[in-house]
């Protein structure tokens, strides 16, 4: 059985350590168990870091560039946190020299990035990680890095450079389980789908896992669908709109980051899908308890799109660099990308509720659960 980081993080506190965290009792490394306030010198995860190590050769430990391309949200904020304990893990152990975290001045621009990787290229790093604002814009400037000898890899997003591994969660697959769930404890119903950004690569694929799940379930019709933009004010005022025409559906399908909004119209109307989609934060498992509580006729369910996906694409790279090779059926091409998923581990439904929400309940409304994969679990993937 596989193990699996899961890193649940405060904005105001840094986090490192060793716990089980998985609904299906999958040992893993768990920030929940225990905090402090510095990151450790050693530990047990910086060891088995230290003993999976492949030789590489005569290179000197490596010095790691990081662009986030976006911070300022708690999202982004656990996106950091995984990256600081993988770096400090790694740096105890030796196996990085140093890195370094870069965020945008602008959230989400290209070019502002692209002056940012090419400070790392006059810097001298070995490694450059990003999480590319663009999926091609930055494919001239990466190619300066390559030329000079840097490793680069993406993560949380599509990059099309040559040579560049992605490393994402697979959004097919992803919502593809969301939705079985649903459909399978609603066979029959009238359905809403409040879902991300219209024409983004990830929802396309995800409404595309929706379509595919539903031809086995005649039953369930879609009456309404629109976007809310994966921010849950907009999903909020979607849902409002979609009830106030009269519509009150048995099934909610939507993504991460607008469960809270969706859920929070229905409320606010006195009004309850019978099923739906939600989300491992804070604010979205308070309601969902009010409810349970309360005895109310709902069930949900809920798996993180974990911003901890960026320790997953620090541990790839430092292990590319290091001189290993992917397995011949690790990577996929995707969107003319070449693509490592990771996938994801937790999953939440009204079974297991209670333990989702002992790790969430002392946390910030606005925090999202989130995991990343051991270095154990790394090693399966390679040669």
């Amino acid at each position: 059985m596989k193990k699996v980081l899961c890193i649940l993080v405060c904005v105001v506190m840094v986090v490192a350590v060793i716990a089980g965290c998985s609904n299906n009792s999958t040992p893993a490394e768990s920030s929940a168990a225990q905090e402090s306030s510095a990151a450790p010198a050693e530990s047990e995860s910086a060891a088995a870091s230290e003993s999976a190590a492949a030789p590489a050769g005569d290179k000197e430990a490596p010095v790691v560039g990081i662009s986030t391309g976006s911070s300022g949200t708690t999202f982004r904020d656990t996106m950091t946190q995984a990256l600081k304990e993988v770096g400090d893990e790694y740096k105890a152990s030796g196996r990085i020299k140093d890195y370094k975290i870069v965020d945008n001045a602008t959230n989400g621009d290209a070019t502002e990035q692209a002056n940012i990787i090419r400070d790392f290229i006059s810097q001298g790093v070995d490694i450059i990680l990003l999480n590319p604002n663009s999926s091609d814009a930055l494919n001239g400037v990466i190619k300066e890095a390559q030329d000079a000898g840097i490793l680069v890899l993406s993560y949380d997003g599509t990059c099309t450079a040559s040579d560049v591994v992605t490393v994402q969660v697979n959004p097919y697959d992803w919502n593809y389980k969301l939705v079985s769930f649903v459909a399978e404890q609603m066979p029959e119903g009238t359905a809403i789908d409040i879902y991300g950004l219209d024409g983004h690569p990830g929802n396309i694929q995800r409404l595309q896992a929706r379509d595919d799940v539903l031809k086995d379930y005649p039953g369930i019709e879609i009456v309404s669908e629109t976007s809310g933009g994966w921010d849950q004010t907009v999903a909020k005022e979607a849902a409002a709109q979609i009830i106030a025409s009269g519509v009150t559906p048995d099934i909610v399908f939507t993504q991460d980051s607008m469960a809270y909004g969706v859920l929070s119209a229905f409320k606010d109307q006195g009004k309850l899908p019978k099923i739906m989609v939600g989300e491992p934060g804070t604010a979205y498992f308070k309601l969902w308890k009010e409810l349970r509580d309360s005895g109310a006729d709902f069930k949900s369910c809920a798996m993180p799109n974990p911003p901890g996906i960026s320790g997953t694409g620090f541990r790839v790279a430092v292990n590319l660099y290091e001189g290993k090779e992917f397995k011949d059926d690790a990577l996929q091409m995707v969107n003319d990308a070449n693509t490592f998923f990771y996938e994801v581990q937790n999953f939440y439904t009204d079974e297991n509720f209670d333990e989702g929400w002992a790790l969430l309940e002392d946390k910030p409304d606005d925090y999202m659960m989130t995991e990343y994969i051991s270095e154990e679990d790394l090693q399966q993937y390679f040669k």
